[in-house]
C-alpha cells in the first residue's frame, strides 16, 4: 500500500532500527525521506494495521528507477512481502528498469527478471554509512 507519513513512519524507522539500519531510525527523518520528490516509497502491514515491511525506490518517472531500500521483518518473510513490495513500487515509480544495490540478497533479486552489472556505492568525503 502507498505510505501514509503520519500512519507509517514510525512503524518504517522501527522495522529500519530492526535491520540495524541507522540511516532510518528516526521517523521524522522517514517521512521526509519517503516522501521526497521523485520518491515512491510502500509499506506491507500485518492485520492490525502495523508496518512489517517497506519499499522505497526512487525515479525519473519514465525510464530509470533505483530500489534504496526494501525490509521486511524477519517475523513475515518467506510470504512473498518482499517481492510485492518490489513489484508495487517498481510500478508506482512508471519506469522501464530498475536498478538496485544488496549486500546479501543476491538469490532474492535474482529472481526477478534481470542483468547483472557491476556497481558503486559512493559517500562523500569517504564516510562510509548505511
Amino acid at each position: 500500500m502507498p505510505f501514509d507519513a503520519a500512519a507509517h513512519a514510525a512503524g518504517v524507522a522501527a522495522v529500519a532500527r530492526a535491520e540495524g539500519w541507522p540511516s532510518l531510525s528516526d521517523p521524522d527523518v522517514v517521512r521526509r525521506a519517503c516522501t521526497a520528490s521523485g520518491v515512491v516509497t510502500r509499506v506491507a502491514l500485518d492485520p492490525d494495521g502495523r508496518v512489517v515491511g517497506f519499499a522505497q525506490a526512487c525515479g525519473d518517472g519514465e525510464i530509470q528507477s533505483f530500489l534504496a531500500q526494501l525490509a521486511v521483518l524477519a517475523s513475515h518473510r518467506r510470504q512473498g512481502i518482499a517481492r510485492r513490495l518490489v513489484e508495487d513500487a517498481f510500478a508506482a515509480t512508471g519506469t522501464q528498469r530498475m536498478d538496485l544495490v544488496t549486500d546479501d540478497a543476491e538469490a532474492f533479486y535474482a529472481s526477478f527478471p534481470h542483468r547483472t552489472k557491476p556497481g558503486f556505492r559512493i559517500y562523500p568525503g569517504g564516510m562510509l554509512g548505511g
